[in-house]
């Protein structure tokens, strides 16, 4: 038995912890619910052991109406589950009960807006707490866009995914934990290549390419936070809705699409490159993107695909 968990679910609790370890999964959301589901059941439930619907929907109740309520939800179903995995008696939540979440519609820039927006990352000013900003700005948000990359995936990479012979970066521990080899061109390379230079004389020794005063990477909510601030001097307008850092990745796919329909290419041929290269789980995810394409391309007929990759003759 663990020092950590300590109400009747206790081991069944670490049993699935462990479980997820195995398998990879990170549990920052996982071992914090669970260890806040443990002391509820310890307070409100200290004899029980199995897991009831009386038990899970009062745990879920207990944050009702809160942002972190939908977390609960999510963490007491895949308990429910592996415990019913293991020929345990639990009670699954069902998906039913889960909120619909409707999907924002991503927003795709002019090439005026995006002209605005990188002229803003230039003239950002001089942060004396952190002297590196007014460097990594310009460039973490062109690697972002040039290159179709997650925001936490251009947060996180570190000096030495950078291949500034061969013009590669290696993507690690991303969504799905499917690391990848990226190409990146050449000027966006010599771009980071010129950063990199600047920033190894005023943080010597850094993990992070892209790493704050701290030593550590910077946070969703930092990155999130400077793209506003550029988005505001930009001078660019809210009229088609709020811009977030995501919209650099979706920006990318629909530009790259967007050119091979002029260039005359077989989109179907080209679209599981498209697919490995932005780390989508399945070429469903890159389909997606279609559909935000100026209307008459969008009913071009390019999802004939039929899970059948053919052969490219060139690039």
């Amino acid at each position: 038995m663990n020092d950590l968990y300590k109400s009747g679910f206790a081991q069944s609790i670490q049993d699935m912890i462990n479980f997820k370890t195995a398998l990879g999964h990170r549990l920052g959301s996982y071992k914090w619910n669970l260890l806040s589901f443990d002391r509820f059941c310890q307070k409100h439930f200290p004899n029980d052991s199995i897991l009831t619907k009386e038990i899970a929907i009062a745990w879920c109740n207990d944050m009702k109406g809160s942002s972190k309520s939908g977390y609960r939800m999510h963490a007491i179903r895949e308990f429910g589950k592996y415990l019913i995995s293991i020929d345990k008696e639990a009670f699954v939540l069902p998906s039913i009960l889960f909120p619909k979440i409707k999907a924002n519609i991503p927003y795709i820039l002019s090439d005026n807006e995006l002209a605005n927006f990188f002229n803003a990352t230039d003239n950002i000013k001089l942060n004396r707490r952190n002297p590196l900003r007014e460097y990594i700005l310009p460039v973490i948000f062109r690697l972002q866009y040039a290159c179709g990359l997650r925001p936490q995936e251009v947060r996180l990479l570190k000096v030495g995914n950078f291949d500034f012979i061969n013009d590669t970066i290696y993507i690690e521990e991303s969504k799905w934990r499917k690391d990848r080899r990226i190409v990146v061109k050449t000027d966006i390379m010599e771009l980071c290549d010129k950063y990199n230079t600047i920033a190894s004389t005023i943080i010597p020794n850094r993990t992070y390419f892209f790493q704050s005063p701290t030593g550590n990477a910077y946070t969703h909510g930092w990155l999130t936070a400077q793209f506003h601030k550029c988005w505001d001097l930009s001078g660019n307008n809210n009229e088609k809705g709020s811009c977030v850092p995501y919209d650099l990745r979706h920006n990318f796919a629909t530009q790259t699409l967007m050119k091979w329909v002029e260039e005359g290419v077989d989109v179907n041929e080209y679209i599981p490159y498209l697919s490995t290269y932005m780390g989508h789980d399945s070429f469903s995810s890159t389909f997606y993107y279609i559909h935000l394409l100026p209307e008459r391309l969008s009913l071009m007929n390019f999802t004939q695909c039929n899970g059948v990759i053919p052969e490219v003759v060139s690039l």
